[in-house]
């Protein structure tokens, strides 16, 4: 794997990651510290992904997340790789050149599940680990924003209370762990026009087939392109309503 514990020791030797940030030594801790060793460690495990306030391929991650979903809810439910529980249809419709999708596994609240897929070569992997996505109209007439209310007012307040109460949340790649995942929260910045599968209906009642005001709050990670080979990912996390959700995934990047 790219950043094994031997790069993390020659990060330290250089004095700085590969992404450009600097090492410093923390004062009264020395170098062989094991806290401070565990602190490198995860520099170096995070610099595996793209920062989060980087624009991977001309976009910010909260455009990503966007694009993500409208990835997902533009599939029928026949194939969509949301409820895909094995991965068989993990490269449907995957479009963008550089970027490869990897949803959540849509599950009952307590759930666990896996899925193999295989990336070509050179696509970064855009993670969702979990999020909410709102659009307008629903069916419920009461469903509609309060005088004077923005639409993304209206939509992102749903939704944002909602992801609130994400209160866990553990990625890894390869058994070792991502560093604060919790940070990696990246709702709309405005409303972004959403059209889905009508036969997605039977999973978001909301969609009505036809172009829609939307919003998404979730949390997402890019990873750079794997090393060729096998790898893991591992998502678990839990909220205040109950949720305790584990996902495998079982990779393989040409």
């Amino acid at each position: 794997m790219r950043h094994s514990i031997a790069i993390a020791i020659l990060a330290l030797i250089l004095g700085a990651c590969g992404d450009g940030t600097t090492i410093t030594r923390v004062p009264g801790r020395p170098w062989h510290d094991a806290t401070a060793l565990a602190d490198l460690e995860n520099a170096a495990q995070n610099a595996i992904l793209f920062p989060r306030t980087s624009h991977p391929f001309g976009a910010s991650l909260n455009t990503w997340a966007e694009r993500e979903s409208q990835w997902i809810y533009g599939h029928a439910v026949a194939h969509n790789p949301l409820i895909d529980r094995t991965g068989e249809d993990c490269a449907e419709d995957q479009t963008f050149e550089h970027v490869w999708f990897i949803p959540r596994i849509a599950g009952p609240r307590v759930f666990s599940g896996s899925r193999t897929c295989t990336i070509p070569a050179g696509r970064a992997i855009f993670l969702e680990i979990g999020a909410y996505v709102n659009e307008y109209p629903c069916p419920d007439p009461n469903f509609h924003p309060a005088p004077g209310q923005s639409m993304f007012d209206f939509l992102t307040q749903d939704a944002r209370n909602f992801m609130n109460g994400v209160n866990r949340l553990e990625v890894s790649l390869d058994g070792r762990a991502i560093d604060d995942v919790l940070s990696y929260r990246f709702p709309s910045q405005d409303v972004f026009t959403l059209t889905g599968d009508p036969s997605f209906a039977a999973l978001d009642p909301c969609v009505t087939g036809g172009p829609q005001p939307t919003v998404v709050d979730g949390f997402f990670m890019m990873f750079k392109p794997l090393d060729p080979g096998d790898h893991t990912i591992r998502v678990f996390g839990t909220d205040v309503r109950g949720a305790n959700k584990t996902y495998v995934y079982h990779l393989t990047q040409l």
